[in-house]
């Protein structure tokens, strides 16, 4: 399905014209809206990605990704054949107050977004002193579609077929809602979250025998879980 076809049906399903600009344009709005709010829910498969870039002598500030980032996986240094830690602002600072100290790369601190490309930047401790290959895996926020994307088909856009129902029935619901409808949108809502269900059932199964990390006793918000036919908590 094209994008163009995912926003035909959506105006299909309020009973708007599907010729008209103006609905094709709102419509459009509020499937990007749905996919903003969908794709932080859960660690979507589709949504993996991984790059690499290289650290220059003397500069501790980079930006890794050229466009926006929903969740950080892993940072490994692949010169030095390491991971390397996430870590928050208090320790990046009580690490090397002054930010003098220079060498080989061993931690990462996500420092917010470029004010210019709005892109993610991350500083390394410590300030690397020479060329080092570090590695990145991470989950990816989608760029807002428009209509130069319309006739792209929405799984080369970066969605997979199970969720084109996902952003079709949210759109519409958004869509009908806003025209007072408040009927048609509970109806549309809960087919956007039958058809959620089952893009999330299917996340899981792509994940196949995954496993986690044990996690320390006393949090029981995490633990070791088997994505498989067995699930252990």
């Amino acid at each position: 399905m094209t994008l163009a076809q995912g926003i035909e049906r959506v105006l299909d399903r309020v009973g708007l014209s599907d010729t008209t600009e103006e609905f094709k344009d709102r419509a459009r709005d509020y499937i990007n809206q749905i996919l903003a709010e969908v794709a932080p829910l859960v660690k979507w498969w589709w949504l993996n990605r991984t790059t690499t870039f290289n650290t220059v002598a003397s500069t501790r500030a980079y930006q890794p990704v050229s466009g926006a980032v929903t969740e950080w996986y892993s940072f490994v240094n692949e010169t030095q054949d390491r991971r390397l830690d996430i870590i928050g602002p208090d320790e990046f600072d009580a690490l090397d107050p002054d930010l003098s100290r220079t060498g080989t790369v061993y931690d990462v601190f996500i420092a917010g977004q470029d004010t210019t490309t709005g892109y993610p930047v991350v500083e390394l401790y410590y300030t690397p002193n020479a060329v080092e290959t570090i590695r990145v895996r991470y989950c990816a926020d989608i760029d807002e579609w428009t209509s130069a994307n319309d006739t792209a088909d929405m799984m080369a856009l970066g969605v997979p077929r199970i969720m084109e129902s996902v952003l079709i029935y949210g759109a519409a619901s958004l869509l009908l809602e806003e025209n007072g409808d408040d009927g048609g949108a509970a109806r549309e809502g809960g087919n956007f979250s039958r058809a959620l269900d089952a893009a999330k059932i299917q996340n899981v199964r792509m994940q196949g025998n995954r496993r986690w990390t044990a996690i320390p006793a006393g949090d029981i918000n995490r633990g070791l879980i088997t994505l498989g036919t067995d699930t252990v908590s």
